[in-house]
């Protein structure tokens, strides 16, 4: 691999954990996406000899939500520390990693970055397509704010939703409500509330993010996008909207 790739991706790294605005942390992420595809990384592998023909990675499951990951890094030395040892590291592009785990969850950097890459995501960079971005903000309690039901079109967004959502039943319940902040120069806003089964909040707003991704025509107002657990009490701002998927 080239020289200079890995040390490329390190400063995209660098870049992307300290953005000022929600604009540069899109920027930011997209460049990390599209250079993980040629840059060198690494996975572990068992330690000793193993068939030429094979590679056998190891993977580990997440504390927070009881799903199993592939970890991978960005640099040897973040391998070899979380390794402690205990098993080997493989270096290779970041696309051939993709093409040999297709189907598993992948983790890069679980130690530093912890971002979670699931195999839809995997399967987009792999076809050169942008996996979208929204920025983890939703309206806070008490601030002063109209809402109500959504004034634009929204047909083509709750319908690749709801066709999502049918192969994820994960999902419990989706919300869309309008939101018109008081505050001075704040734009007008979707809010997108998901009730999900507790452990899938995350891995259901990236699928969510994907899908939206990739909707025509691009709803007229920003979203802003949050997930509930299904056993937490729903927000309160979502009774002013309307329920679009879920009983």
């Amino acid at each position: 691999m080239a020289p200079g790739k890995a040390s490329k991706l390190q400063a995209l790294l660098e870049a992307a954990r300290s953005p000022t605005t929600s604009e540069e942390a899109r920027r930011a992420d997209e460049a990390v996406f599209k250079a993980l595809l040629d840059a060198t990384v690494y996975a572990h592998v068992p330690a000793g000899r193993t068939p030429p023909d094979r590679i056998r990675f190891i993977q580990f499951v997440r504390p927070d939500n009881k799903q199993t990951v592939l970890p991978f890094f960005s640099d040897r030395e973040q391998a070899e520390a979380a390794s402690a040892g205990r098993v080997g590291s493989d270096a290779m592009s970041g696309r051939r990693l993709f093409e040999l785990t297709e189907g598993a969850t992948l983790m890069l950097n679980p130690n530093h970055d912890g971002v979670a890459l699931y195999p839809p995501e995997v399967k987009a960079l792999l076809a050169g397509r942008s996996l979208g971005f929204f920025a983890p903000e939703i309206m806070k309690e008490g601030e002063p704010a109209g809402v109500c039901p959504p004034t634009i079109s929204t047909d083509a967004l709750v319908l690749a939703l709801r066709a999502l959502f049918k192969q994820e039943p994960a999902v419990r319940a989706g919300y869309l409500v309008e939101v018109h902040p008081e505050a001075e120069g704040a734009d007008v806003y979707l809010l997108m509330a998901l009730v999900v089964a507790s452990g899938n909040e995350e891995r259901l707003l990236h699928l969510t993010t994907l899908e939206m991704n990739s909707i025509s025509p691009v709803p007229e107002l920003p979203i802003n996008l949050a997930c509930v657990a299904s056993d937490a009490p729903i927000l309160e701002v979502c009774r002013h909207g309307i329920q679009f998927y879920g009983t």
